[in-house]
């Protein structure tokens, strides 16, 4: 049945010959170099230009019908075109007037004077920053239709369900209504009053944050598809662009043909395309990108004059890809996954590849429709703490609403694709391979009613050796309300078993409101301080915990609450009461009596704090859309003497500030600020160390091991513990050196710094450590993904706590990023 309607829906498409369509390129007569942007004009009327290679397609129902071709700098050439003909190469003649050394600087130059003049008028120009605030709605269409076409994409891990899509299904539609309101002072927020994705149960909501259709070109940075651009009206454009005048237009208010082009590809992203500049303003008022390689993608930007204003607002955009003709690979969609975590990057390394010499046929194509525009609005809105919110009826909204606020039609091609990605989601099990995914990601593997913990199969530390187990929690298909969790693991050099038993009651989904309450038996390090609240990361490899081995053996149980203040603000309470006893000879004294087994009762208060991080409400879920810096996790932990048992009352503080900046040219700097104060009566096992990740082993080669992100390479293992600890981390990634196609070694600078102390050390029997009361330096270098992911790096200790020879304080480790 469901063929037939897809032939019942095809066959108009096959009779559609009233016009005859013709494929051309147009290049130069001298070199055969394609002449980007060329003005096609023909007696009907139809103006186009040609694409970065140089082609077009033009469509005519006279035959023969009369054709101009013109471009700046060479002849004009005028020709017939019958229905006969299929394809057309047009070879101009450089004019040798236009061609004037003189004259082309002068060109240059003018196009420069514009678009200086159009950069100094931005505030005046983007409605952003000219106007105290407006609203409108948008219809939003975007269609993948990859049934012929073996084209590869890979993503992040916020966008698996994309990556299935293309690379499983090959097809997909959705559309999406929204209100956007702005005002100076609250921002932007978009408020979506309807989705649907054909074949899906549950709307995608990851398109959502997809950055198909970027509201301005205004920008500093131009994003699309998660990757950032050089934007071509940006403060330093001329330093990453080049311009030239290649026409003006013939409308009521004339435009600025400017044809713009990357400088420095190599170093900074670019696109290349034409803006058309209002002649009295120099406010944009249409614009066409291009990126040509792999792949075709073109983005066409469309604005309205509105007069009362004297401003052009953007109302229409189109985004297509297409396979491209070879060359280079172009970054869209991707992210990678780094040591020990799944990083969620706005960089995009992963890429789509198309093989060469493939028809054009369409791969994807976004519309986006800006209506009931209303301009300098004052009136304050109801602000949420996330940019985009879903509302709970959006999924819900019946065919009248769709008919009511689609701003284009819904085709016949339209309805076959529906019919056709209904067949192939269920024929294909996306929604399967989708959760899948989503599990792994953060490091789970779902079958049936339960999500295994890939973490807990096997590790390995100098303590237990190796560490053998299983774990894992519920999902959706037992409960929608409720999940039972927990793990069982055994090392096979201490001959222990250690478990966890867990509950999560979730209150409200959408807020992350639950109730915990859970039980553990297991061992954990000495010093260490984790914090309750963070991303979830699944550890590929945990280069720290292999080399080990001080710890102390606790049972916990313990109950706690997590709630979001805000989409940005995530919170967890927790209190819990531990049977602490040693696995070293370590004692603890305090006034006169020495432990080595004690209770503990501790309440801790956790915060994840991300305020520039973009985050998209639905009434399922709170979804970060895009991650930025700096972000803040803070923790307090108050432990309660006399309170079920505890031994000690004393208080533990703990901040870490977290930046990232990063720049076009693929270079970046991370900062890692952490501080760390403790006072009261409180043993070792509960107080700080500085992530040493040295082991205690005299020989270089010998502690040749994998260095971490943030840990210190040349500190050795209980080297130095402290109560008041503050350490800062610097690391600075040049862009990658691009030596062959899929080897790109990133060279990184390192440069780490710590520094504390420790009140009434003698309560510590039985070891020997320092603290860092005269500050602890180390710098290193790194040169990483030499190969599948591998790379080296080297660090020196230097400074109050540098040791007597050179092989003492050096370090030359692995370094492992792995890349998918």
């Amino acid at each position: 049945m469901r063929l037939c309607l897809l032939f019942f829906f095809i066959i108009p498409f096959l009779q559609l010959s009233a016009q005859h369509r013709v494929s051309g390129r147009v290049i130069n007569s001298e070199n055969g170099t394609p002449l980007a942007y060329a003005t096609v004009n023909t007696s009907e009327g139809t103006q186009i230009l040609t694409n970065i290679d140089g082609s077009f397609k033009l469509d005519f129902s006279e035959s023969p019908v009369e054709v101009n071709i013109s471009y700046v700098g060479f002849k004009p050439k005028e020709f017939s075109l019958t229905k006969g003909t299929e394809y057309i190469l047009i070879r101009l003649d450089p004019s040798t007037e236009s061609l004037d050394a003189v004259r082309i600087t002068d060109t240059q130059d003018k196009a420069e004077e514009i678009i200086k003049e159009a950069i100094s008028l931005k505030k005046k120009n983007n409605p952003e920053k000219a106007l105290k605030g407006y609203s409108y709605k948008n219809y939003t269409k975007f269609i993948i239709d990859n049934a012929r076409q073996p084209i590869k994409v890979k993503t992040d891990s916020s966008g698996t369900a994309i990556e299935t899509i293309v690379n499983t299904g090959r097809a997909y539609l959705s559309e999406k209504t929204a209100r956007i309101d702005y005002n100076k002072k609250q921002g932007r927020k978009e408020t979506v009053t309807g989705i649907k994705t054909a074949g899906f149960e549950e709307p995608v909501y990851e398109v959502l944050a997809l950055d198909v259709n970027p509201f301005s070109l205004y920008e500093e940075n131009y994003k699309l598809f998660k990757t950032e651009y050089a934007a071509p009206l940006a403060k330093n454009a001329l330093k990453n662009y080049s311009y030239r005048i290649l026409d003006t237009t013939r409308t009521e208010r004339p435009a600025y043909m400017i044809y713009f082009k990357p400088k420095r590809e190599k170093v900074v992203a670019g696109l290349e395309g034409i803006l058309y500049l209002d002649t009295e303003s120099y406010a944009i008022q249409k614009a066409k990108a291009q990126l040509l390689g792999a792949i075709r993608l073109e983005v066409d930007h469309h604005y309205q004059y509105f007069p009362k204003e004297k401003l052009w607002f953007p109302v229409y955009q189109t985004t297509t890809i297409k396979p491209g003709s070879g060359g280079k690979d172009i970054s869209v969609f991707g992210g990678v996954i780094s040591l020990g975590t799944v990083q969620r990057k706005n960089n995009i390394l992963n890429r789509i590849f198309t093989k060469s010499g493939l028809r054009p046929d369409l791969y994807l194509t976004s519309t986006s429709s800006n209506y009931e525009i209303s301009l300098n609005k004052t009136e304050r809105f109801k602000r949420a703490s996330s940019e985009t919110e879903v509302l709970a009826e959006a999924k819900k909204q019946d065919r009248d609403f769709w008919q009511r606020n689609r701003q284009e039609e819904f085709t016949s091609r339209d309805e076959a694709t529906k019919i056709y990605v209904d067949s192939i989601i269920k024929a294909e099990n996306i929604e399967r391979q989708i959760e899948v995914k989503k599990s792994m990601a953060t490091g789970h593997y779902p079958i049936g009613f339960w999500d295994f913990d890939l973490s807990k199969v096997f590790k390995f530390n100098n303590y237990e050796g190796i560490r053998l187990g299983a774990g894992g929690k519920t999902n959706n298909r037992l409960s929608e309300h409720f999940s039972l969790g927990g793990y069982a693991v055994y090392g096979l050099k201490d001959e222990q078993l250690k478990y966890n038993l867990n509950t999560a009651i979730y209150l409200n989904k959408a807020k992350e409101t639950s109730l915990k309450l859970g039980y553990t038996d297991d061992i954990q390090e000495v010093g260490s301080f984790e914090y309750l609240t963070g991303v979830n990361d699944f550890a590929l490899l945990e280069p720290r915990f292999v080399n080990i081995s001080f710890f102390y053996h606790f049972r916990e149980a313990y109950a706690g609450f997590t709630h979001l203040l805000t989409s940005k603000l995530k919170t967890e309470f927790q209190l819990g009461r531990s049977e602490i006893s040693q696995l070293s000879s370590y004692r603890f004294n305090l006034n006169g009596r020495t432990y080595s087994d004690y209770n503990i009762t501790e309440a801790r208060l956790s915060f994840l704090w991300r305020p520039f991080s973009k985050f998209l409400r639905t009434p399922e879920a709170n979804i970060m859309t895009e991650k930025a810096f700096p972000k803040f996790t803070g923790q307090v932990n108050q432990g309660i003497g006399n309170v079920f048992g505890g031994d000690f009352s004393y208080t533990k503080l703990g901040l870490k500030i977290e930046h990232e900046i990063k720049r076009l040219d693929q270079s970046r700097t991370e900062f890692i600020a952490e501080g760390n104060y403790a006072f009261g009566d409180i043993p070792l096992t509960h107080l700080f160390h500085a992530y040493p990740n040295n082991p205690n082993r005299e020989e270089i080669l010998r502690r040749f091991s994998v260095a971490g992100r943030n840990s210190f390479e040349t500190m050795y293992f209980n080297e130095f513990f402290n109560d008041k600890l503050a350490m800062f981390h610097i690391r600075h990634q040049l862009r990658p050196f691009r030596i062959a196609p899929g080897f790109n070694p990133e060279l990184v600078f390192i440069s780490r710094y710590a520094i504390g102390s420790i009140d009434n050390k003698e309560r510590h029997q039985n070891l020997r450590f320092k603290s860092l009361r005269h500050g602890f330096a180390e710098s290193g270098i790194e040169l990483n993904k030499i190969f599948a992911g591998l790379g080296l790096s080297a660090a020196y200790r230097y400074g109050a706590y540098h040791l007597p020879t050179f092989k003492e304080n050096f370090s030359f480790k692995f370094t492992f990023q792995l890349q998918l």
